[in-house]
C-alpha cells in the first residue's frame, strides 16, 4: 500500500496536536518531527493487516515517544552555567517536556489497551538510554566507533516496532539511511571547533580536531553508508515498494551525491 503525503499531513498534526501545550511552547525548544522516520513507519504499518485506527494509534504513539527522548535531548548539561530566570525554567521545563510527551503514549496505548506494544516501547525506551550511557562515558578512539552506536539509537525504536509487526527486512537499511540523512541535514550546522551544534552534548566525546576533521569524517561516513544501501535497495521486498522509492529519491538529491557526480563529470 502506497503512502499519500496526505496521509502523512493528517499524522503530523494529529502529534503536533498531542504536543502541543501552551506554557511549555514558551521556554521550552521542541525538537522537529521527523519526516523520514514518520513515513518509513507509516509504511511498515500500511502493509499489515491492522485496522486504520490501530495503526493511527501506534504511528502517533511512538512518534510521541522519539519526540520525548529528542526534548530530554535538547536539556542542557548540568554542569552548563544558567545565565537567566528563562534559562533555569526552560531547562526545568525541557526534562518536564519529555516526560509530558512520555505520558501521552502511556495514555493513548491505554485507551486501546495495548500492552504488548507499550513492553515493545518500554524496552526499546531502556535500550536507546543503554546507548546513550555508552555517548556519555565511552572513551571512542574514533569517529566511526562514535557514529557505530549513534546509529544504533537513532533507528531502535523504527526498527523495533517495524519487527513487532513482522516486517524484519527494513533492519538492514534504516539504521544506515537514517544516519545518513541526519549528517547530510547537519553538515551545514558544524561550527569552526567541531560538532558542539550537531550531537550536542556527546560532541565532547567525538575524536576530531577542528572542522575540517569533522567534515571528513562526515562524508567519509556517507559515502560508504551510502554505497551500502544502493547495495541493498535491489533486493528490498515488492511490499515496501514506497519505502524503496522514497530512500532512493533521498540518495539522488542528497548534497553529498551532487558533489560526487559533480566531481566524477
Amino acid at each position: 500500500m502506497q503512502t499519500s503525503s496526505m496521509e502523512i499531513s493528517h499524522l503530523k498534526a494529529l502529534i503536533n496536536q498531542k504536543m502541543y501545550y501552551a506554557y511549555i511552547e514558551q521556554y521550552v525548544q521542541t525538537p522537529q518531527l521527523d519526516d523520514d522516520k514518520l513515513y518509513i513507519l507509516t509504511s511498515i504499518l500500511n502493509n499489515t493487516a491492522l485496522p486504520e485506527s490501530k495503526k493511527e494509534h501506534y504511528i502517533v504513539t511512538a512518534m510521541l515517544v522519539q519526540m520525548a527522548l529528542d526534548t530530554h535531548d535538547l536539556v542542557p548539561n548540568s554542569n552548563d552555567f544558567v545565565h537567566t530566570d528563562h534559562d533555569e525554567k526552560s531547562k526545568q521545563l525541557s526534562v518536564l517536556a519529555g516526560d509530558y510527551y512520555s505520558g501521552l503514549y502511556y495514555l493513548i496505548l491505554s485507551e486501546i489497551e495495548e500492552v504488548k506494544m507499550t513492553q515493545v516501547l518500554a524496552t526499546a525506551i531502556t535500550d536507546i538510554n543503554e546507548y546513550k550511557m555508552q555517548l556519555y562515558y565511552k572513551d571512542f578512539d574514533s569517529f566511526d566507533t562514535f557514529i557505530q552506536v549513534f546509529k544504533k539509537l537513532e533507528s531502535l525504536l523504527i526498527t523495533r516496532i517495524a519487527a513487532f509487526v513482522g516486517e524484519k527486512t527494513i533492519s538492514g537499511i534504516t539504521p544506515e539511511w537514517l544516519m545518513t540523512r541526519r549528517l547530510e541535514a547537519a553538515k551545514n550546522r558544524i561550527t569552526q571547533s567541531g560538532f558542539d551544534k550537531v550531537f550536542g552534548s556527546w560532541s565532547e566525546q567525538i575524536p576530531v580536531s577542528d572542522h575540517h576533521d569533522a567534515l571528513y569524517a562526515m562524508n567519509t561516513f556517507i559515502r560508504k553508508e551510502t554505497l551500502l544501501i544502493e547495495k541493498r535497495l535491489p533486493h528490498f521486498p515488492a511490499h515496501l515498494s514506497a519505502i524503496k522509492s522514497y530512500i532512493k529519491g533521498t540518495i539522488e538529491t542528497a548534497p553529498s551525491n551532487k558533489s560526487s557526480l559533480a566531481e566524477e563529470g
